[in-house]
Formats: structure tokens, sequence, C-alpha cells
């Protein structure tokens, strides 16, 4: 009889009573007496999750396991104790009914299974027991660490914020001197020179300070975090996050929710200080003031932002500086540019275009069109003819959507197949499906949108009074719009604006159809 060993161990050790010595011990022993060949995990004897919780499903040992009892490998799965198997009913009676269902005997050192109807019903007395063990375990271990915070103490190492190091002897935080350098410096960087979030990440950048969990650069959103953490002026609050497990589809993780506590419920515990409280109070004022700032300067106007995009692949953005406006590409700073292997930001080397010349260019470019009914109607004439060079790559594109349409179904019905062979663990043909129906659903929705694209070019001629009484009326009111009907206005007929060194390529979205023009030239 081929016997496949499974041992396990959680993170809890205060919910162990069995180690792993103790278990790989007592089933060899058990294999021995009745003469099992063991079923190898790779290089190892036994199937062995070490660090995994018993209220889990998804292990990876145990999905190794499972994928070789279906494979026909295994005659007998033999475990220490159902505890160690699950510590959910649930998940305990749907694995004895796989592995049933795979003529694989199931056995455990502590106890005798028997099939009949009262060994059933024993072994789920069994399992709910170590259930509500485990319920129990939980609870006595949240009420612990409560009444450790109370008195002051540091319930764990995952509360030591960069900065400070968790002292497990005395259950308090220390000061970790070097990162410690990293924290004032940018308070007061932040605080006295008056730098913004991004000129201080960059600065912490250029100075290659030392970075949280080894990271490879600072980023304005941690820097946020970071000077709003009230542990660097001396109180860490404990008991902040409620995290609830949210029921998912028997055999894959359940989610997690976080949700913030109030503040009477939170546990402030005293902490070294690594700023005085009058630079975290300076500190807190700043960031307001910043945030006031930046919802202030949110309404500065840039006709082209959201539209307009370098020709490196960056979108550019605007920025006022005195009395003119200018568009730069994103990838200018050194914070959003892509760093290299030697953990260097990779620029772009554009410079900053005059804003009013960019916007009149298009703005003057766009506004030709409409005032050229014609024009229009003779580009919408060459986009419907049979020999149209958008014609015909809507038509392939459709073409190859529906090929592919076609071929999904058996790519589905070989991965039933496959399935019911043994060929895919759950997991790996939970993904492909998922894979395949995604890929379904996105190409059903592309071949409507070519249909539809294709209809409208059928249709285009029957447009061409109402192209010319659109072009007509908006070009009367042209002068006299203000910004937010002129931006509307690009919005409706604009997709993208493209910039590379002085030329300017506008992506329009004339009506029912797509076309690019001619690049803009010269002075800009």
């Amino acid at each position: 009889m081929r016997a496949a060993l499974y041992e396990r161990v959680s993170t809890d050790q205060q919910a162990e009573r069995y180690g792993i010595a103790s278990q790989d011990w007592a089933l060899k022993q058990r294999s021995r007496e009745r003469g099992y060949s063991l079923v190898c995990d790779g290089e190892q004897d036994a199937f062995v999750d070490n660090g995994y919780s018993g209220g889990d499903l998804e292990r990876p040992a145990l999905s190794r396991l499972r994928q070789a009892i279906r494979e026909g490998r295994v005659d007998v799965m033999l475990c220490y104790d159902p505890d160690r198997l699950s510590r959910s009913l649930s998940d305990l009676l749907l694995l004895t009914d796989e592995f049933g269902q795979a003529k694989v005997r199931l056995e455990f050192v502590t106890q005798e299974l028997d099939a009949s109807p009262e060994g059933k019903m024993f072994f789920a007395i069994r399992g709910a027991v170590a259930e509500y063990e485990r319920a129990k375990i939980r609870e006595r271990t949240i009420r612990g660490r409560l009444q450790k915070a109370r008195q002051g103490k540091v319930i764990s190492t995952a509360a030591a914020p960069f900065g400070y190091r968790y002292d497990p002897a005395t259950s308090t935080l220390v000061i970790n001197e070097e990162e410690a350098k990293v924290i004032r410096l940018a308070f007061y960087l932040y605080t006295n020179e008056r730098l913004s979030l991004l000129q201080l990440a960059d600065r912490l950048n250029r100075m290659r300070m030392a970075r949280p969990h080894g990271g490879r650069r600072w980023h304005s959103s941690h820097l946020g975090r970071m000077l709003r953490n009230e542990t660097y002026a001396g109180t860490l609050w404990q008991n902040r996050w409620h995290t609830e497990k949210i029921a998912s589809n028997a055999g894959q993780r359940p989610h997690i929710k976080m949700s913030e506590r109030t503040k009477e419920e939170q546990i402030p515990v005293a902490v070294p200080a690594i700023v005085s409280q009058e630079l975290f109070t300076a500190t807190q004022k700043r960031l307001e003031e910043n945030l006031r700032l930046a919802r202030r300067n949110s309404k500065r106007e840039y006709l082209l932002s959201g539209l307009l995009k370098h020709a490196c692949g960056s979108s550019m953005g605007g920025r006022t500086h005195g009395a003119y406006n200018y568009y730069f590409c994103y990838k200018t700073q050194k914070f959003k540019a892509p760093i290299n292997d030697k953990g260097e930001p990779q620029t772009c080397s554009s410079k900053w275009v005059n804003g009013k010349d960019l916007e009149a260019a298009v703005w003057e470019r766009v506004t030709d069109l409409l005032r050229q009914p014609d024009l229009l109607q003779r580009e919408l004439e060459n986009l419907t003819r049979p020999d149209s060079a958008t014609r015909e790559a809507l038509q392939n594109e459709l073409a190859e959507v529906g090929k592919r349409l076609e071929e999904l179904p058996n790519e589905e019905r070989r991965l039933v197949e496959g399935y019911r062979k043994g060929f895919y663990a759950d997991f790996m043909m939970r993904e492909e499906m998922e894979r395949v129906r995604g890929e379904q659903t996105e190409l059903q929705g592309r071949r409507r949108e070519l249909e539809l694209k294709i209809a409208h070019l059928d249709n285009v001629i029957s447009y061409k009074g109402q192209i010319q009484k659109l072009a007509e009326r908006l070009s009367q009111g042209l002068n006299s719009m203000d910004f937010e009907q002129r931006r509307e206005l690009l919005r409706l007929l604009v997709d993208e604006v493209f910039y590379d060194d002085g030329h300017v390529t506008i992506k329009t979205i004339i009506p029912l159809v797509e076309r690019r023009l001619h690049p803009i030239s010269g002075g800009i």
C-alpha cells in the first residue's frame, strides 16, 4: 500500500500541541508497522506545511498531496490527528469526501476512523470540537494581547515602523539610530526648508538615504504617511485595525477586510520619541496647509490636461510659473521615472513646452476642421470607400476576433477534460478557466465595437448633412467660447495629442470615426 504522510504546524505556537518532529516520528512508525511504502513529496518523505493555519485550505503541501491523490499515486493518506488536516469542520468533511471518491483510505494516529454512521458522526464531532478549540485559542490570544497593550507594552514586532526595532525581551520599541537620522532629516526638510513631498522624495533618493523594508526609492505617498505617524512623536496606537475574514468559495483563501477602529477603541502606548512634539505639530500644520493649497491649485486651467502625451509614452502635465503656463513630461521627474538595474532613475530629456503656444496650435488645427465642413465630408467619403485602409483594417480585425471566439470553447473543453484526468490542480483549473472566460468576454465586447464601427462606416454618407450642420453650428461661436466650453469641445473632438520635439500629432474623433492628422511643426 502506498501511503502519503501529511504533517502541519501553524505560526500560532500557543495553538500547537504537536511539533513537526513528533508528528514525523509517529507517522513513520505507523507506516513501518503496517508495511506501507511512502509516497515522497519531491526529496521529502512527507508532505509538510510548516507555518500554515489549519483554518486555511489553500496550503502548498496539501495542494500537492491532493494532486498526487487525483493522479492515483496514493492508496492511504496518513495524518497524526484530524486537526492537523484541518481545524475547519466544513473543510475537514470536504477533504474526507474527496479522498473517499478517489478510493484513498484516510488514517489518523490518534484515532481509528470507522466507516459506519456512528464513526462518521464521531469524526464530525471531533472536527467541530477542534474548530471550537481554535476559536477559543484565538479569543484568548486577542484578550492577552489587549491586556499586554493596556499595560503599556508593545504587542509584536509588526508594530515597529521604520526607525524602530522591537525588543521581545521587554516588549518595547527601541530606536534604530541609523534609521532615526533619516526620520529626523525628513521632518526637518519638510517643515523648515519647506520642501514639497515630491521634492523631499527626490532629495532623499539623491542622498541615497536608507529606505523602509530595503526598498529601491522613496515615494511621496509613503513620506506623507510617515510624517503623519504619531509614533515618531512618542505615541504608538495599538488595537487600531479591525480585520474580518470574508467567506469565499470552498478551497479558496478568504478575503481579508480591514477597517480602522475609533480612537476610543485604540490603545495608546508611550514609546521613545524620534522627533519633538513641537516639530511634529509644526509638520502637521504644514501638511494641512499644503492640502488646502493643492485643492486650490487643482483649479488652474490647462486646456490639454488629460489629452497630451509625450513621444516617450508618458503623459504630460501642466504647471504654472509666474504668469506663464507650461507642459512637461512626467518622466522628467526622477521620482516618476523608471529605475534601471543600478537603481538609477531613467528620466526623459525633453524640455518644458510653452503652454500658450501649444494650446493655440492644437486649437487652431481642430477649429480649422470645423470651419471646413467640405474637408470633413471628403475625409468621411475616403473612409467609406470599399478599398479604404480603415475599412479593411476593421474587417480584418473582426475576422481575427471571430476566429479566436470559435477556438475558445474547444480550449475550455480541453481544460475540463484535462482536469478530469488529473492533469490540473484545482487552483490551476480555476486560473485557466478565469483566463479563458475573461478573454471570451473581452473579445465579445471588441466584436460588438468593431461591428458598430463598420455599421457606422456603411451609414456615414447619410450623416453628411448632420455633420455639416454640426460644423456650421460650432464654428459660429468658436471665437466667443470661454475656457470650459473650449475644453469641452476638445474632449468631444480629440482623442489624444502627441508631442515630439516641436512636432504635434493630433488624433481626432471625427463623428463616428477616428483620423490622425498630419503633424504640426514649427515654433512650438
